[in-house]
């Protein structure tokens, strides 16, 4: 895979739609074609390394392929009801890849891979409904927050990559994923924006990613969706017990000590 030369800071100093007098920014990232998009970076001196593969663009192409088919089967679904199959997508195809954890502190590739191929999604998912109401520079702004990735956590593939990390199970697969986004989808409450900011933490580290399952299957799956100041207090409490190594605890410890209402 292709990689950037530059630092987050070039693009900030550059590309941001603060930057300057707006204009072209801002058209960047609401009207230009992603072939435009990646000829307008080039020309503000972005520079790339290494070579991507047919067997990477095929996949690229498939994930795209496979968000048009999420994004017309659950039109009705809010945007951010959508996260947990956004990370099934890009989760399960990169996988096919044999991408792992280790490719996750490689911000300037996938920064390359986000700015290069998912400029029309992260408008659809951050910045249509902004736009859609003349906010353009807004819906810029928010385009670069996970376009280009103002936190790394927030880069566009780099994010639902990592949510499929730590809810994906060696032996049930996908089985945890696809019931948080079937629960999510089907429901307009539950705390789900916290937990997937807890989630994509890197400071959530446990065997097998044990911590985030138990919590995730607990705080959602059991008949009951816990709201937002459930999951922020459920998570508070996690760290609060570290040194009791808890990031091993059966699922009854969990429920019991960390996950109470």
């Amino acid at each position: 895979m292709k990689s950037f030369k530059n630092n987050n800071e070039f693009f900030l100093n550059t590309l941001h739609p603060a930057v300057g007098e707006h204009t072209e920014n801002v058209n960047a990232f609401n009207i230009y074609s992603q072939d435009k998009f990646s000829k307008y970076l080039r020309s503000l001196g972005a520079e790339e390394t290494g070579s991507i593969t047919r067997e990477e663009i095929s996949v690229v192409d498939k994930i795209k392929s496979e968000i048009d088919k999420l994004k017309n089967t659950h039109d009705k679904a809010d945007k951010d009801r959508l996260e947990f199959d956004l990370a099934i997508v890009f989760h399960s195809n990169l996988k096919a890849l044999k991408w792992g954890r280790s490719l996750l502190d490689d911000y300037n590739m996938w920064r390359w891979l986000s700015m290069n191929y998912f400029l029309k999604e992260v408008l659809w998912r951050r910045g249509e409904d902004k736009k859609r109401k003349g906010l353009v520079l807004e819906s810029a702004k928010a385009i670069y927050d996970h376009l280009v990735g103002t936190r790394t956590r927030d880069i566009f593939p780099r994010r639902y990559f990592l949510i499929g990390e730590r809810l994906f199970d060696s032996e049930k697969k996908y089985e945890l994923l696809n019931k948080l986004a079937e629960i999510s989808r089907g429901s307009g409450s539950g705390g789900f924006g916290n937990l997937i900011l807890n989630l994509i933490d890197t400071k959530l580290l446990s065997p097998n990613d044990h911590v985030s399952k138990i919590i995730s299957q607990i705080l959602f799956t059991q008949g009951r969706l816990a709201e937002d100041k459930e999951v922020v207090r459920a998570f508070v409490r996690y760290n609060g017990f570290k040194r009791r190594l808890l990031n091993t605890a059966r699922k009854e410890i969990f429920e019991k000590e960390i996950c109470v209402g």
